[in-house]
């Protein structure tokens, strides 16, 4: 699926901008940050409705609908769609090698000399043309087949025949025996853009993994943003109801000090009101600029409402449960880990080519040749057919350099590349793990702190409206009551932010968590858009055997701890 969605995004080519239509001039400064919508859209339009009392213009949206849409538009993730295609003609080019050429040539010749014998021609003329195919294999050897016609004319004394036609097959063959010889070292620039291949298709799911997990992160804490501000808005409410209080018993009790002590929370409530309604917007625009939607970018004036609350899980995910399990996870599927494994695969293959190449050189080389001559086309070419003259060849050449220092050298460096290379794998997997192991704590704290905040939000709830209603039957308004009512306004708004909070803060964690372990495209709202968006008919030709990683629940099945 993945790599059906990285053809079908570079196929598409780069998202089409207004930049690329005519506009007026007033117009074009946003030009290039309006997306066009395109006429065969993955996913349906969005119902862009109208506020009757503000008259803004919101739209409602899923968490699935933002991810299906960042996945069809995201220009992160289209930069690096291009790079496994680069890198799979990368590999057409490198099996080119072994194409076998086609090779021919025409020549004429007219030689006219002073002679001084009888037996050296002083005029001759030879027309010569020559074809044939000449290949290098993956063992190492090189042939070529050839055919050649020589039509020569001398004015040599003796002569048998002064124009003659002389035809000739020739078949050679020189094959290494030690250095540059069989398919490992052969093969090594086709197995290494093999798998620069098979990084750069990594590179691509690392890159729509890490915009998913960033568009469900930027989801979640604009559906944050928005809950503060409601309770921000409510706790403004309730502080300017009791100014109100205040002041209608400014004749009975009420004095400046405490009027005066309610209008700086008022205000200082006011602040926050305003700093939290420009949180909305950064995170909106945050998650607008991932979607980069036609409908919904940077240049656009629509709000983004999100469906759901956040809403608690009733249990821990299941990746969270087992941490062997989350380890064994990450080890297999994990990005970086793949690319460091991938970097051995390379330093052994040029470990293997380095050793190759110290070795002396030991070709063996055969040539077989068959000939034709007579006065006429056909009666050669009789001769050539029956085989009538054939010549063999065979033998060894050998080549020793001595003190070898520069190959021996290469081998060395080699050497050290691999166990660097291995080195960086070890350190890469000691990275991920600790990661996982912080990320499942991040998600165990962030759902025991639910159950913390969510009491802690009864109790100032109920301390709230203690207070409020001791307050109708007390005799008299003191400023110590009146600031213990304000603060317990202010504690209740900060646990109703906490628990929120801490509901996103497990949402985030458990994304980033997928994330870190490889797992984002296996989430159900992600694995839902994705094939809501990719074209199954996309054709698709990888050049390296694609292994199926295993799914979460085979990887939990196979610890001992579950």
């Amino acid at each position: 699926m993945v790599t059906m969605y990285q053809r079908q995004l570079a196929r598409q080519g780069p998202q089409q901008r207004l930049e690329d239509s005519e506009l007026p001039d007033s117009e074009a400064p946003l030009a290039l940050l309006t997306p066009v919508e395109p006429v065969d859209e993955p996913v349906v339009r969005l119902d862009i409705q109208i506020d009757p009392n503000t008259g803004e213009r919101f739209v409602r949206l899923t968490v699935e609908e933002a991810i299906a849409r960042t996945l069809a538009n995201s220009p992160e993730i289209r930069v690096v769609s291009f790079d496994p295609e680069i890198a799979r003609y990368a590999v057409t080019q490198a099996t080119a090698d072994f194409d076998p050429t086609a090779f021919s040539r025409f020549n004429y010749e007219e030689q006219d000399s002073p002679q001084n014998s009888i037996f050296e021609p002083g005029r001759a003329e030879t027309r010569m043309f020559e074809s044939g195919v000449r290949q290098r294999s993956v063992l190492g050897s090189e042939w070529s087949a050839s055919y050649a016609l020589a039509r020569v004319w001398d004015d040599l004394f003796g002569r048998t025949f002064p124009t003659r036609y002389e035809p000739v097959l020739i078949f050679e063959l020189r094959q290494p025996l030690l250095r540059d010889a069989w398919e490992q070292v052969n093969l090594a620039g086709v197995n290494v853009a093999r798998l620069n291949y098979e990084a750069a298709l990594l590179g691509f799911r690392e890159k729509a993994e890490e915009v998913s997990a960033g568009v469900i992160a930027a989801y979640w804490r604009l559906a944050q943003a928005r809950r503060d501000l409601a309770i921000q808005r409510a706790l403004l409410d309730q502080t300017l109801e009791s100014l109100h209080k205040v002041e209608g018993r400014r004749d009975i009790d009420a004095t400046d000090v405490q009027i005066k002590q309610a209008e700086a929370y008022v205000k200082s409530r006011e602040a926050m009101l305003l700093e939290m309604r420009k949180r909305v917007t950064d995170v909106q625009d945050l998650l607008t600029r991932l979607m980069a939607d036609p409908q919904i970018n940077l240049t656009s004036d629509v709000s983004i409402v999100p469906a759901a609350e956040p809403q608690a899980p009733e249990e821990l995910p299941e990746l969270a449960l087992v941490s062997e399990s989350a380890l064994a996870l990450a080890v297999q599927r994990n990005p970086s880990i793949e690319r460091a494994r991938f970097g051995v695969e390379v330093a052994q293959i040029n470990l293997a080519v380095a050793k190759n190449q110290k070795m002396p050189r030991l070709d063996l080389v055969g040539s077989v040749r068959s000939r034709g001559l007579a006065e006429n086309s056909r009666d050669a070419h009789d001769q050539l057919e029956g085989w009538d003259y054939t010549s063999y060849g065979v033998g060894l050449t050998l080549e020793y350099p001595l003190g070898n220092r520069q190959r021996h050298a290469e081998w060395m460096r080699r050497q050290m590349e691999k166990r660097k290379a291995i080195s960086v794998l070890h350190s890469t997997a000691d990275e991920v793990a600790a990661a996982v192991k912080e990320r499942m704590r991040q998600v165990r704290t962030s759902y025991e702190e639910i159950q913390v905040q969510r009491a802690a939000v009864e109790a100032a709830r109920v301390h709230l409206e203690t207070l409020e209603e001791s307050e109708e039957v007390r005799d008299r308004l003191t400023p110590e009551f009146l600031l213990v009512k304000l603060q317990a306004q202010e504690t209740y708004a900060q646990a109703q932010r906490a628990e929120v909070a801490a509901v996103v803060g497990l949402k985030i964690a458990s994304a980033q968590l997928a994330q870190v372990t490889g797992t984002v495209l296996d989430l159900r709202e992600i694995d839902l858009s994705l094939s809501s968006i990719v074209d199954t008919s996309v054709e698709v030709d990888r050049p390296p055997t694609e292994v199926k990683p295993p799914s979460i629940p085979e990887i939990l099945r196979q610890s001992p701890s579950f």
